[in-house]
């Protein structure tokens, strides 16, 4: 059935197969790289995704006008404070807006989240079509987990999978 799907869905599905397993972390092997892809930073600089990897990622695609993006981004901060001083990155791509209307999103809700940007090509290349769309990379920039749209349980998932990924026992900071 895989065949008869364009090739770059059978890359994101094949992705999602591997990574949206339920239960524990698939090993390192069964783990994907992400595909490599250049994304422009606030000050319209394009950067390698690969020089912003090193440690545990989330990749966090977004849009000012989705609700649900707004509820998960606060969460998103949340849990980069709760891992704080631990080697996780969570980068905010906007996929979607104009840069001003991103900076005066920023500047309303006090995003502190790294924001990068997105263009449409390069997120249909990717397969993605639906957001908020979440990636977790571990420190290789293999795919670990995918949670297209958001959820609470799905938040929750996240969390606790950083947790596994950092090597804190429950999931948790200090658990």
């Amino acid at each position: 059935m895989l065949r008869l799907l364009p090739m770059r869905m059978r890359r994101v599905l094949g992705l999602l197969l591997v990574a949206a397993t339920v239960g524990a972390i698939p090993p390192p092997e069964q783990r994907k790289p992400f595909p490599s892809v250049s994304l422009r930073d606030r000050q319209g600089q394009l950067r390698p995704l690969v020089e912003l990897l090193g440690e545990v990622t989330v990749l966090n695609f977004w849009a000012t006008w989705c609700g649900p993006c707004r509820h998960e981004l606060p969460e998103l901060e949340r849990l980069q404070a709760e891992f704080k001083g631990s080697p996780l990155k969570v980068l905010a791509i906007n996929v979607d807006s104009p840069r001003a209307a991103v900076e005066a999103f920023i500047a309303n809700t006090d995003l502190l989240l790294p924001v990068y940007f997105m263009d449409a090509k390069t997120q249909s290349s990717l397969g993605i079509d639906k957001i908020p769309f979440t990636v977790l990379l571990d420190g290789e920039g293999r795919v670990v987990r995918v949670y297209p749209g958001y959820s609470k349980e799905g938040m929750h998932d996240l969390k606790e999978q950083v947790g596994v990924l950092l090597g804190q026992r429950g999931g948790r900071k200090g658990t």
